[in-house]
Order: structure tokens, then C-alpha cells, then sequence
């Protein structure tokens, strides 16, 4: 029988103390050289460094952390990162986030408000030094309510945007007119706009409200708005409900994932698009323009919001460079699943 082996953490990691004894220096040279370099000459700080190098040598990063108070780690909370707007925001807020050596801990609430708050408690608890959030409701968010109780814990909000809370995020509520005026373009009189809850998407109502507002002045002959309990996903037997009596000859998504979803459904209908159905989103992401037609959509930076967002905390939390509110710019992409209306 082979005999049994502990192997302690300490084994396995090679201690500051023999870092010093192998260079020859002592232990607070060593530390300094990790903590602070500037106090060394550079010579003794790259031979330490170089010695490190060899034995495989790692600060421990969680007890630097405690000392100083920080724990060099940032919260992100988003509502899915199955949607890839969501992911390639937090990719763009990683990217920065380890220029600098700090860690992102993420956290999910799936249109949930309950989950919201358990999650923003759950990102307080792990003593996070910044939050980076995309709330539901924002306006009556009861995770705001929270933060604000919460004064030394600086935030910024990606995507969803209050009145005198940092944000970075396009103009929803212009990029709802313009993709509506774009769509109005070809001759289409009867429109509806699809979402899920708005209570649980602050960025759906501001969409709906610039798609509304040019419904008005266009003086279109029909618009409606049909909600789904989903915000990615449509449910059959409600679109064919819709669809059965006067329908509408375009539709514009709250997002892109919906669209998709609905595109789908339509073809299992038989229904084309856009010849008898004109259907487009808001996003942007890359799975909208491999589909057959190409989605008609909003694109919005969504890398930029999570990077510019990062920038803006990390900014704060080094300069104490105030924390101010960005608005990126957004573009149509004509795509193809929207063209001219033909009553038949």
C-alpha cells in the first residue's frame, strides 16, 4: 500500500522568506519589491524579481488586500450573460479591470427584482472595492435604494441610466425614433413593439417610449405593444394571437435575442420576412447578422459601455476622479429583415 501524503498550502508555495534567503536580502526588500517598487533601486528590485521568477514566486494578493483595506476586486451585475450584449459588456469591463490587477466577481439576476437585491447583498458581502450595475426598474430599483445607504461604495450604472447616478449608456429613447422613423421609411403604417415586462427592463420602456413618440407624429394608422413574460424568448400561441386579426406589417424588438426568437416563429408559420412581416431589434450582436435575412437593428457599443464604465470606477478608486455619466453613440444597421411594404 502506498503510503498516504499531506501536502500543507505552504509546501506547495514558495514563502517570501526564501525568496529573501535565496537573493540575499531581507524580507521586507522582497516585500517591497511587489508593494512598493519606487522605495527600491531598480538593480535590487529586478534581481528579487528575477529570483521570484526561478521559484515560482506569487505575492498573496488576498493578504496585501486585507492589510490596505481593498480588496482590488469589482462587482458587475447584469441581468444574463446568455444575452451576448450582456457578455461582451462584461468582457469589455474584465479587460480593463486586469490592466490594473484588479478581479471582477460577476453576479446574474435573470429579470428577477428579488434576485437583483440578494445579488447586490451577496456582491457587498465579498466586500467589493466598486459595482458596475444593470438594473431592472431602475427608477424604483430597491438595489439603489440599498446603495444609497450604502455611501462609501461607489457606482456606475451600464445600460440602465437614473437622474444623478453615474451611467454609461446610449440614448434609448432616441434609439427607439430613429430605428421606428427608419422602419416608417418603408411605407409600414401598422406597427407594434414586442418586449418582455417592463418593470424588469428600464432600457425596453425607454425604446417603447421613442418608438411611441414617432408613432404620434407620423399619426401611424395602428401601433401596439405586446408583452411577453420573457424579455428573450416568444411564446407561440401568443404570436399566433396576435398575427390572427389585423396584424401588424412590422415589428420592432426590445432586443435582439427576442427578435431572433421571433423570426424563428414566424418561419415555422410560414411567414416570410420581410415580405409579409418586417421584424428588427436593438443590440447589435454578431448572431443577428449571420441569421437569414440579416437583422435589422440598433447596434450599441456594448464592449465600449462595460470598458468606459470600468475606466470611470477604477479612475475613482485610484484618483478619486469624480464619477460622471457617458453617453455612447448608437448606429441602424439596415440589415435585411425590414424592406418596402406592399398591402396585399
Amino acid at each position: 500500500m502506498l503510503p498516504s501524503v499531506v501536502t500543507s498550502k505552504a509546501s506547495l508555495r514558495t514563502s517570501i522568506v526564501e525568496i529573501a534567503r535565496k537573493a540575499g536580502v531581507s524580507t521586507a526588500t522582497v516585500s517591497r519589491a511587489f508593494n512598493r517598487p519606487e522605495l527600491l533601486r531598480p538593480e535590487t528590485r529586478q534581481h528579487v524579481e528575477k529570483i521570484a521568477l526561478e521559484h515560482g514566486f506569487r505575492p498573496n494578493l488576498v493578504g496585501r488586500s486585507l492589510r490596505q483595506g481593498a480588496t482590488r476586486t469589482l462587482g458587475v451585475l447584469l441581468p444574463t450573460l446568455n444575452n451576448p450584449a450582456f457578455a461582451e459588456c462584461f468582457d469589455g469591463a474584465c479587460r480593463d479591470a486586469q490592466k490594473l490587477n484588479y478581479s471582477i466577481m460577476v453576479a446574474t439576476t435573470d429579470y428577477c427584482t428579488k434576485t437583483e437585491l440578494e445579488s447586490l447583498h451577496m456582491l457587498l458581502d465579498h466586500q467589493v472595492d466598486g459595482l458596475i450595475l444593470t438594473l431592472g426598474g431602475a427608477q424604483e430599483s430597491e438595489a439603489i435604494k440599498v446603495l444609497r445607504e450604502e455611501k462609501a461604495m461607489p457606482y456606475i450604472l451600464a445600460y440602465s441610466t437614473i437622474q444623478g447616478v453615474p451611467s454609461v449608456s446610449i440614448d434609448d429613447q432616441l434609439a427607439g425614433r430613429d430605428l421606428a422613423e427608419y422602419v416608417a421609411s418603408f411605407q409600414h403604417k401598422n406597427i407594434a413593439f414586442l418586449s418582455g415586462p417592463l418593470h424588469t427592463s428600464d432600457r425596453a420602456a425607454r425604446r417603447l417610449l421613442g418608438v411611441r413618440q414617432v408613432a404620434r407624429r407620423l399619426k401611424l394608422s395602428r401601433f401596439c405593444h405586446y408583452v411577453l413574460p420573457s424579455h428573450t424568448q416568444c411564446e407561440p400561441q401568443l404570436v399566433k394571437n396576435w398575427l390572427s386579426s389585423n396584424p401588424p406589417t412590422a415589428i420592432i424588438c426590445s432586443n435582439d435575442l427576442l427578435a431572433l426568437s421571433l423570426m424563428s416563429q414566424l418561419h415555422a408559420f410560414g411567414i416570410r420576412i420581410p415580405d409579409d412581416i418586417a421584424i428588427c431589434g436593438f443590440d447589435g450582436i454578431v448572431f443577428g447578422a449571420m441569421y437569414t435575412p440579416q437583422l435589422t437593428t440598433v447596434s450599441q457599443p456594448s464592449s465600449d459601455i462595460g470598458r468606459i464604465a470600468c475606466q470611470k470606477l477604477l479612475a475613482y478608486l485610484k484618483q478619486h476622479i469624480p464619477l460622471t455619466s457617458t453617453v455612447v453613440p448608437h448606429r441602424i444597421f439596415p440589415g435585411a429583415s425590414v424592406g418596402v411594404h406592399s398591402p396585399h
